[in-house]
């Protein structure tokens, strides 16, 4: 009996929060991706970090393609290219002309064209920055005798095309391309939130979310969306949504896990008791891709455990495909 009256008091509480989600729904980007069978332009890091004596590996530039189709293509004599220049230099860089190396591209294969002085892949700056490509035998890495590629770290083009000068994939990115709520891009890398999408347009990419690499090359993009999810309603999920965390953190969590549509955005995750005094902040402001999570332990914010009851849940959203500010809202409640 305590316990619903409890739930009656914390839903009265709930429909007295000031909201404001009728005017600041989502924007709904119209982003629909495309069947196509050839290898496409997935992934690029223009701005590496770079730095002498730091104890880290250099990061190398280095493009990424994906063969989203169904037959394994050959890419013996394709080359990528970017901008001309002021003077009208164009650079060409080809990255499967060994005629003893494998240039096959199986379906749902990754390529990474990269330039390093090595042609060994093991000692390459690619594998001693991004540890996990080690030992993977499914990635083809494609080295270019150079110890850069000329990207501009502002905006350029990247150009995929075949043995015949064909163009496959085109894409003249920007650094404005990058989630808009990131302050610090170099070092990391634009991703394509799905294969299938316009390379041209920005709305298609976005900065990569990954926390340790800023960067995912050889393997699914941090930000992918499948393409029925590019377009996907926003949605907040708590599990387990009643929990019995120990008093000093440990033991159960509830997870909070939000999905939103294709996009960069910025995030703030506050749970509140039923007065509507903040117990937890989660996030104040962080950068976010299109889904992710944050966990709760039953701690206060000074540290002490939260007591059993029912606590909101509310998420505080800008980002490229809302107007405004949206709120995704739900409860989670503490038993011990």
């Amino acid at each position: 009996m305590r316990l619903f009256l409890s739930l009656i008091s914390f839903t009265l509480f709930l429909s007295s929060c000031i909201q404001n989600n009728t005017e600041t729904s989502p924007v709904g980007v119209a982003i629909v991706a495309d069947s196509r069978g050839l290898p496409v332009i997935n992934e690029i890091m223009f701005a590496p970090v770079q730095l002498k004596n730091d104890g880290i590996a250099d990061q190398p530039d280095f493009v990424e393609i994906y063969n989203p189709g169904n037959e394994t293509i050959n890419l013996s004599g394709w080359y990528i290219q970017d901008c001309p220049s002021a003077s009208g230099k164009r650079y060409s860089y080809y990255f499967a002309d060994d005629p003893t190396a494998d240039t096959m591209l199986a379906p749902g294969q990754y390529g990474i064209i990269v330039p390093e002085k090595t042609s060994d892949p093991s000692e390459s700056r690619l594998f001693g920055y991004y540890g996990y490509l080690s030992g993977q035998s499914d990635i083809r890495i494609f080295i270019v005798d150079r110890k850069t590629f000329s990207l501009n770290n502002d905006n350029d083009c990247v150009t995929l095309k075949d043995a015949s000068g064909t163009v496959i994939d085109s894409v003249f990115y920007s650094s404005e391309w990058h989630n808009p709520y990131i302050t610090e891009t170099k070092g990391r890398t634009l991703e394509k939130i799905n294969s299938l999408l316009p390379s041209n347009n920005a709305s298609s990419w976005s900065s990569s979310m990954d926390a340790v690499y800023g960067g995912t090359p050889g393997k699914t993009n941090s930000i992918n969306l499948d393409s029925e999810e590019l377009n996907r309603s926003p949605s907040l999920l708590i599990d387990p949504a009643v929990f019995s965390p120990q008093p000093d953190g440990s033991g159960e969590k509830t997870t909070i896990q939000y999905r939103l549509a294709a996009g960069g955005y910025q995030i703030a995750a506050v749970l509140y008791d039923s007065s509507g005094r903040t117990v937890r902040t989660l996030a104040k402001g962080v950068p976010a891709g299109p889904e992710g999570s944050f966990e709760w332990n039953g701690l206060r914010d000074n540290g002490t455990p939260a007591s059993s009851g029912f606590y909101l849940v509310k998420l505080s959203i800008s980002g490229t495909t809302v107007n405004g500010t949206l709120y995704l809202e739900d409860t989670v409640a503490i038993v011990r």
